[in-house]
């Protein structure tokens, strides 16, 4: 008989339903117990897919038969979320960032060390074949020592709108190309360099566009755009970029038209093929592909394909571009 992950769900959100439903699905996996502070959230992800409610995650981890949990609440709650369920026994999926500070990242590693479980970040550049592909050219050596990247993420501003003040859009969306910057980059980062407008969003307080330059140990540089201004007819739910530029080639990523274009006689759309697009009744794509890694690699106790230190990097890099904003000049890293 196959060996089964019990696994549950810790918030509900967009991304938490989506790991419930992933998780529902995938033959390796039992979805045992899902839980969100809205009972009728709670209720209705439990109800679709056979299992445990709960409002209280600590009761979820207390009550169920678990093996491993994927924590999906907003970043500042993960360090509670982390030390209780590692305490439990539990290993542990984290939707990046894994923490919004360098500190609660250490102690959640602390925690899960001192339980002796196992932990991966969902960072899920590293299972969409587009971000994939670059990064092992660049480990391969083909593009040789590397000179400047460039990174580029785009949002209509329906996000900034929802989102701004509730969470930074360094963390919204910036980390995935800070993570995978680093990821990338085999020297130390060193200084950054951050300039935020507000104009779009100036009303409720909250950036339009963050430019953001790295320098690194080795004299390398990189510039990480992030904007959440885009107008709201844009058609293009998900716009990024990236180009590594080496002494011996370089390597780029354009997302804008995946391939597939939905025309009406009021629109224009081109959906997202590869994040988590759904067809043949189930949800595809590089966020199944991550979601099946944690659960197969778990079970055989085999390496997870994402690096901890290199989340816990990119965290501190975005806090000294806090910093930078903070204070107009360049800070050290």
């Amino acid at each position: 008989m196959q060996q089964m992950l019990r696994v549950g769900v810790i918030g509900l959100g967009l991304i938490g339903s989506l790991h419930a439903r992933i998780m529902a699905e995938c033959p390796s996996a039992e979805l045992v117990a899902v839980a969100d502070i809205n009972p009728q959230t709670a209720e209705k992800v439990a109800k679709c897919y056979g299992c445990a409610a709960y409002t209280d995650f600590r009761k979820m981890c207390d009550q169920e038969k678990l093996d491993a949990v994927c924590i999906c609440t907003p970043d500042q709650f993960h360090l509670e979320n982390a030390e209780y369920a590692a305490q439990k026994g539990l290993h542990l999926l984290i939707e990046k960032p894994i923490a919004p500070t360098e500190q609660q990242a250490r102690q959640i590693v602390q925690a899960v060390e001192n339980a002796g479980v196992r932990m991966m970040v969902a960072h899920v550049l590293h299972f969409d074949p587009r971000y994939a592909q670059l990064e092992e050219t660049v480990r391969q050596g083909c593009l040789g020592e590397i000179i400047h990247m460039f990174f580029r993420r785009t949002n209509p501003r329906s996000n900034g709108r929802r989102l701004g003040g509730k969470v930074s859009i360094f963390y919204f969306i910036g980390v995935h190309d800070f993570e995978m910057m680093c990821a990338c980059m085999d020297s130390r980062p060193v200084k950054a360099y951050s300039q935020r407008v507000s104009k779009v969003n100036a009303d409720i307080g909250c950036e339009d566009t963050v430019l953001s330059t790295i320098t690194f140990e080795n004299g390398a540089v990189a510039t990480i755009e992030l904007c959440w201004a885009l107008p709201e007819n844009t058609a293009l739910g998900i716009n990024t970029y990236a180009e590594i530029v080496g002494t011996e080639g370089a390597g780029y990523v354009n997302i804008m038209d995946q391939g597939v274009s939905v025309i009406t006689k009021d629109t224009v759309e081109y959906p997202d093929t590869l994040h988590w697009p759904e067809y043949n009744g189930k949800v595809q794509g590089d966020l199944k592909e991550e979601l099946h890694h944690f659960v197969e690699a778990t079970l055989e106790d085999k390496p997870y394909l994402t690096n901890t230190e290199t989340a816990i990097t990119a965290v501190r890099v975005i806090e000294a571009c806090f910093e930078s904003i903070k204070t107009g000049m360049p800070v050290e890293i």
